[in-house]
């Protein structure tokens, strides 16, 4: 019994410390808020995000640019769920300045992005066990922008 007793002490005693001990170093224990930013990279072109989760195909990927564009092909691939991936881009391509124009979804999806001057294409594939994203950037003609936005 009575050792039963001391134990009981010294395990009031250790996990009390422990918690001290987290705040001597400064450990916070407020949950961490997930942060998309944390989440995404960019290739190329700086206000078109992609998540870690997917790898860059360098060898099928290009960019040309020039003084007055910047166009593009992104070719990506990783084991993400398509819807996943589609929820992604359309959260975070708005943040960045990109307005969804639609989506068409059969086999694969297809999701149109357009900003001032240029227009983003995302189409999500899934095969087996992989996921293919190609991420086409573009230049966009004015005049049909313009008059797009005139309709709404």
């Amino acid at each position: 019994m009575r050792k039963t007793l001391i134990a009981f002490f010294i395990i009031m005693f250790i996990f009390p410390g422990c918690a001290t001990f987290k705040s001597w170093t400064g450990q916070e224990e407020t949950p961490q808020q997930k942060d998309t930013a944390v989440n995404q990279v960019f290739y190329g072109f700086p206000d078109v995000p992609v998540p870690k989760e997917l790898n860059f195909v360098r060898e099928k990927s290009f960019i040309y640019e020039t003084p007055a564009m910047k166009v593009g092909v992104l070719i990506l691939n990783g084991n993400v769920e398509v819807q996943s991936l589609e929820n992604y881009f359309r959260i975070n391509m708005v943040k960045y300045g990109w307005k969804f124009v639609n989506s068409f979804k059969f086999r694969e999806t297809t999701i149109n992005f357009v900003k001032e001057d240029k227009t983003c294409n995302i189409k999500i594939s899934r095969d087996g066990f992989s996921t293919d994203v190609e991420v086409w950037v573009g230049p966009a003609e004015k005049a049909g922008i313009q008059k797009g936005n005139e309709s709404k």
